[in-house]
C-alpha cells in the first residue's frame, strides 16, 4: 500500500452541502450536519484542495449546491481528536483536488460544529 500525501497546512479546503435549512443556519453559515460523517463515508471526510480546483469545479452544479471554504491550518489544529488531511484524487481521474479528513467518528458532534464554525460560505 502506497503511504498517503499529507495535504499542507497552509491549504485551504472546500465541502460541498445540500442546500437545505438543516445545513444552513439563517444568517447563512454553515450547521455541524455539512461537516458531520455519514456511515458511508468510512470515517473519511471529503473535501477539495482549493489550490487544485475552482469553486465551479468543486460545487459540481450550483443549482443543488452550496460551497464552505475551511483553512486546513484550523483543521490540524483541532486537538481533542488528531486530524488529518490527506491528499485522496479518484481514481477514475474525475477528481483530481480530492483529499479526505480523517480523525473523526460518525458519533462526533463537536468536531463537526468546530469545523462548521470555522467555515465560510464561498458564493458560486
Amino acid at each position: 500500500m502506497t503511504a498517503r500525501k499529507v495535504v499542507n497546512a497552509d491549504e485551504w479546503l472546500y465541502r460541498r452541502s445540500w442546500p437545505d435549512k438543516k445545513y444552513m443556519n439563517p444568517d447563512g453559515t454553515a450547521t455541524s450536519r455539512v461537516f458531520k460523517l455519514r456511515p458511508k463515508d468510512n470515517g473519511e471526510l471529503s473535501v477539495d484542495i482549493k489550490s487544485l480546483t475552482t469553486p465551479d469545479k468543486a460545487v459540481g452544479d450550483s443549482s443543488r449546491f452550496y460551497l464552505f471554504e475551511l483553512s486546513n491550518r484550523y483543521v490540524l489544529q483541532i486537538t481533542d481528536t488528531k486530524l488529518v488531511t490527506y491528499y485522496d484524487p479518484l481514481p477514475d481521474g474525475s477528481n483530481n483536488a480530492h483529499a479526505v479528513i480523517v480523525g473523526m467518528v460518525p458519533e462526533d458532534d463537536i468536531i463537526p460544529a468546530l469545523l462548521a464554525k470555522a467555515s465560510k460560505r464561498v458564493f458560486v
